[in-house]
C-alpha cells in the first residue's frame, strides 16, 4: 500500500487506461461505511427500506430520469449496499444509439498516453466515478440531515466495486443476482 497524506491508501481497483465513460454495460456495487445496515431490513425475503433508504431509492429514480444515455436495466437497495447493472448508451440527435450488439461491450485496446497524463487522477463527465461521487456526495449530504447526530460522517465506503459485463451470460446472471439477492440476504457470505 501507498502512503497518501501520511495515510494507507489502498490502490484502485478500476481497469486501467479504461475510459468509464465509454459504452459498455457496468455491474456497480456502492457498500455502506462499515457495511452498517442502514438503509432497512430484509423482511420474508423483501427488502423493505427505512428513511435513509428511501433517499437512496428516490435519488437513484432521479438518476434515472436525469441520465439520458444510460439505461439501468436493474438496480437494488439493500440494508447495507446497492447494486446497480447500468449500460451506457450513445446519443445522436437526441436519440439513444446501441453500437454493438446488445449486452456484448468489447474492451477496446488502450490508447497509450504519456507517463504523466496516464497519473493524472480526474472525473469524466458522464462516467461511473462522477456518477459514484455525485450519488455519494448527495444521499450522505440527506442522510445526515436526517440523522439524529446530524453530523458529516461518510454513509459510504471510500471505494466502489465495478465489473465490465462482456457477455450476455453475464449481464443474465447478475441481473438475476440483482433481482435475488434479497431472497438470498441470509446466505449471501458478504452481506
Amino acid at each position: 500500500m501507498t502512503l497518501f497524506r501520511n495515510k494507507y491508501k489502498t490502490e484502485s481497483n478500476r481497469l486501467q487506461d479504461w475510459d468509464y465513460s465509454i459504452e459498455a454495460i457496468y455491474f456497480i456495487t456502492i457498500v455502506s461505511q462499515n457495511r452498517e445496515c442502514i438503509f432497512g431490513d430484509i423482511i420474508e425475503g423483501k427488502m423493505t427500506l427505512n428513511d435513509f433508504g428511501k433517499i437512496i431509492e428516490k435519488e437513484l429514480f432521479k438518476s434515472i430520469e436525469i441520465r439520458e444515455n444510460w439505461i439501468f436495466h436493474n438496480w437494488i437497495v439493500m440494508p447495507n449496499h446497492i447494486h446497480l447493472l447500468v449500460e451506457i448508451v450513445k446519443m445522436r440527435d437526441g436519440k439513444m444509439h446501441v453500437v454493438e450488439t446488445h449486452c456484448s461491450a468489447s474492451l477496446p485496446k488502450p490508447e497509450p498516453k504519456p507517463e504523466s497524463q496516464s497519473r493524472k487522477l480526474s472525473r469524466k463527465p458522464n462516467s461511473i466515478s462522477s456518477f459514484v461521487a455525485t450519488f455519494k456526495s448527495v444521499t450522505t449530504k440527506q442522510i445526515n440531515l436526517l440523522s439524529e447526530n446530524n453530523n458529516d460522517e461518510s454513509v459510504w465506503q471510500s471505494n466502489y466495486h465495478d465489473h465490465i459485463v462482456r457477455n450476455y451470460d453475464s449481464f443474465r446472471r447478475i441481473f438475476y443476482y440483482i433481482k435475488n439477492n434479497p431472497k438470498n440476504w441470509n446466505v449471501d457470505r458478504f452481506h
